[in-house]
């Protein structure tokens, strides 16, 4: 059975009605199961209506830089306690290789599938034609494929991730920073083109990840293949 990307399962435990996402909770206890306990911490996590209405009325009287804010279909799940942000300034769609940075949010990591252990566990959320496909082993491209990392952390680090084509390319999806305990998506897609594309994501510690890229060899770090799909 296949299952919704995270990003749909969160989408639609913060409120989103996905049809499709609907239909196959019918069907799929353990992602039934993800999405209730996201509710769940919805419901821990999200401030009462007058306490949203204290946060805007003191950002509205107290002078600061420019604020930002984190889309929820981009964050883990306890991102949703910051719902009061959300009144300020509404998120746009992340752009392909042109993402503004976000600040690392730390959030409890729930999966379906997978029970993330050991550092860095690293997937791939595929987007074609419309429709996303996670893959946690070698992911297949063909031309407008869009190609978005996702690590997740048991303990907070300083992590680099980006993609390394094997004509020595260098394409980086997620700019350094410490990023806390849980689940993260990288703030910028990596778009396809029509020619043939080969390489790894490379995904750990900053400076690991650049030794890699100057040696090609991958020792320490966490990588994942992205293979050309059909005839070369």
């Amino acid at each position: 059975m296949s299952h919704p990307s995270n990003i749909d399962l969160e989408a639609f435990a913060c409120g989103d009605a996905v049809k499709r996402v609907e239909a196959h909770l019918a069907d799929c206890a353990a992602c039934r199961a993800f999405v209730e306990k996201l509710r769940g911490f919805v419901e821990a996590e999200t401030p009462a209506r007058e306490e949203v209405d204290a946060i805007v009325a003191r950002a509205r009287t107290t002078p600061r830089k420019k604020m930002w804010v984190v889309a929820s279909s981009v964050v883990a799940p306890l991102a949703i306690a910051a719902a009061a942000l959300l009144v300020l300034r509404t998120p746009e769609r992340p752009r392909e290789e042109s993402l503004p940075a976000a600040e690392p949010l730390a959030a409890a990591t729930i999966e379906p599938e997978t029970t993330f252990k050991g550092g860095v566990t690293v997937a791939v959320v595929r987007e074609r034609e419309g429709a996303q496909a996670r893959f946690s082993s070698a992911v297949k491209v063909k031309p407008d494929d869009r190609l978005r990392v996702e690590v997740a952390l048991d303990r907070e680090q300083a992590i680099l991730g980006a993609v390394l084509s094997d004509d020595g390319k260098w394409l980086e999806l997620m700019p350094e920073g410490v990023r806390g305990p849980g689940t993260h998506f990288s703030e910028k897609s990596a778009r396809i083109d029509g020619a043939p594309t080969r390489g790894t994501i490379v995904v750990g510690a900053p400076e690991a990840v650049q030794r890699a890229r100057e040696t090609k060899r991958f020792e320490g770090v966490t990588t994942m293949r992205v293979e050309w799909e059909g005839a070369p």
